[in-house]
């Protein structure tokens, strides 16, 4: 019975924790009688593991409001003193962007940090950022274990990619814009599988009949982007799907949301012309701004048009009618580039995670 009893600790306890993981667990975590319900047990393992939770500073639990993740707090000045004395310490330099899906990442490194014990330095980084130096700074006061860094889609200079080469600790890039062949073994790339992204999105609507589909590319150039266009191609070609490109030069730190806006509006008159039954966002940020161009200018969604991007967060889900989307693995990514720094787990060189498809109400099933 007392194995028993250990055994339903052990598997609740494991679960809260990647549960905190996700960035959903900032505003709500499941109840005492949810995980009760769920895993068959009384109320002593459940209140057991998430009191020991509390105490490692993984979860916290607000009167009135139930249990929430802890990562908010989990910034490297306000660790608990036994986080202090921790022997890794890695420096997240996170692209300062209005995007949810950064402060997603934020969320899950932040919290698999604490629940590694990990002393994390969080640096925001503006658009002209000198790395190295912030580096160099770090290092002066602190002995680093490693860099994690999610920056903006320009591409890195090769005088960058060969400082970083040369530290003296595993860096890894998340969610990078762009591959780059010139790391060295200490430097990891970690992103999304956007040629995949590119074909979940033609699979879907050539399932749903469309024959002629426009794709408005509405953020900068880079190895993902390139990597969806051929995507897209590719899977158009096999299914006998049309394509029109409607090519833009975008900045790397242009609002991809101002940038489809334009794209869009300057396009309205040969999305018409074409016939063009689909319209492909690179970003949902970009299908909100071009959806409301697109209604502004007389068409309906998704009666006259419909409209499929990759996600852009939790907005997607609440438009009418909702986004239709692609979803990247992100939260894997947050988690193995800490594993990569604390030698859990070998790092791969570069390595893509996958998409998967959200149908919803914003592509239009058409008659056959």
């Amino acid at each position: 019975m007392e194995q028993q009893a250990i055994s339903k600790y052990d598997r609740i306890k494991a679960f809260l924790m990647e549960e905190a993981l996700k960035p959903e667990s900032r505003l709500k975590m499941p109840t005492v009688q949810e995980l009760m319900r769920k895993f068959g047990a009384s109320q002593s393992p459940v209140t057991r593991a998430i009191r020991d939770l509390e105490h490692e500073g993984v979860v916290r639990c607000r009167r009135g409001s139930g249990m929430v993740s802890c990562s908010a707090a989990a910034r490297e000045e306000n660790f608990p003193e036994e986080m202090e004395e921790s022997d890794t310490t890695v420096l997240f330099l996170r692209t300062d962007y209005f995007a949810e899906s950064l402060w997603n990442m934020e969320h899950t490194i932040l919290t698999y940090a604490r629940q590694n014990k990990i002393s994390i330095i969080n640096y925001r980084m503006g658009e002209e950022a000198d790395i190295p130096a912030i580096i160099e700074q770090v290092k002066k006061s602190r002995t680093l274990s490693g860099i994690v860094m999610n920056s903006n889609p320009g591409m890195k200079s090769d005088k960058l990619i060969r400082y970083l080469n040369h530290l003296p600790f595993p860096v890894v890039m998340i969610n990078s814009s762009n591959l780059y062949e010139n790391a060295a073994e200490n430097v990891t790339i970690l992103s999304l599988d956007s040629g995949q992204a590119g074909r979940l999105c033609i699979e879907a609507l050539a399932r749903a009949g469309h024959r002629k589909v426009g794709y408005i590319r509405n953020e900068p150039e880079s190895d993902l982007t390139r990597l969806r266009f051929r995507g897209i191609n590719a899977a158009a070609e096999e299914m006998g799907i049309s394509v029109t490109h409607f090519p833009a030069t975008i900045k790397a730190w242009e609002n991809s949301a101002q940038a489809a806006e334009k794209i869009t509006r300057a396009r309205l008159d040969e999305i018409r012309s074409l016939g063009l039954t689909a319209l492909i966002y690179y970003s949902g940020m970009g299908a909100l701004a071009g959806r409301r161009v697109l209604q502004l200018a007389g068409f309906r969604i998704p009666e006259d048009i419909s409209v499929i991007s990759e996600d852009d967060g939790s907005i997607m889900e609440q438009l009418y009618p909702a986004g239709s989307i692609v979803l990247g693995e992100y939260l894997a990514q947050c988690r193995d580039s800490l594993d990569i720094i604390l030698g859990k787990i070998p790092s791969p060189g570069t390595k893509l995670y996958p998409y998967r498809y959200i149908e919803r109400e914003s592509v239009k099933q058409m008659n056959f």
